[in-house]
């Protein structure tokens, strides 16, 4: 998916978001989440060239009661292009304690894991006894290991009824093997934008 495209469903979404009626808020266990993040290949700090752009669609559940000191599980599907490696499509979930203060919110850890479907973009040849031939897009199925905080702001917008909080993620996500023994784990330090409502 190309930048252009990414740019119009974001901007699709805010369009529903923004036009929403205003109304009072219902308390609800459920939130949903989409954002928008540049995923460095890289351990540390997040890096914004050359450019690689993902998307991650998720929802939050809220395991308590308390409205202050918040615990949460968060299950995600995200998408992202890394040139000339890999496009990769992750699915996984993440623990989280979320402290709330005024119109903010701040996660220190959130923490999780689950799967990657990894595509790769490489040139692959292989040796048939005479010749290297090309080989197609490889799939590869490897873990996903996630951490990292997330600095939440209540708007006043409303969107289905329901204040929208924007949201600063970063992540560190370390994913499974990528070319047999030879790189064996690849990391991503991801900074995340993204929006969300309960439901």
């Amino acid at each position: 998916m190309s930048i252009k495209n990414y740019s119009i469903l974001l901007g699709s979404l805010f369009a529903l978001l923004l036009g929403a009626k205003a109304q009072t808020e219902t308390p609800t266990k459920w939130r949903a989440n989409i954002s928008l993040g540049q995923y460095s290949a890289k351990i540390g700090t997040p890096n914004l060239k050359p450019f690689r752009l993902g998307i991650n669609l998720g929802a939050n559940y809220h395991l308590n009661k308390s409205e202050k000191h918040q615990l949460k599980q968060s299950f995600h599907l995200a998408m992202f292009r890394h040139k000339d490696l890999q496009t990769a499509v992750q699915l996984y979930s993440e623990f989280q304690y979320e402290w709330h203060f005024a119109k903010w919110s701040l996660t220190p850890l959130a923490i999780g894991g689950g799967y990657v479907a990894s595509f790769s973009d490489m040139t692959t040849l292989k040796w048939d006894g005479k010749q290297y031939t090309k080989v197609g897009v490889a799939l590869r199925n490897n873990f996903l290991i996630s951490l990292g905080p997330n600095l939440g702001y209540e708007s006043s917008l409303k969107a289905f009824d329901k204040q929208v909080t924007f949201t600063l993620g970063y992540r560190l996500q370390v994913q499974g093997v990528m070319i047999k023994e030879a790189v064996p784990v690849i990391a991503y330090s991801s900074l995340q934008l993204g929006a969300g409502f309960p439901f």
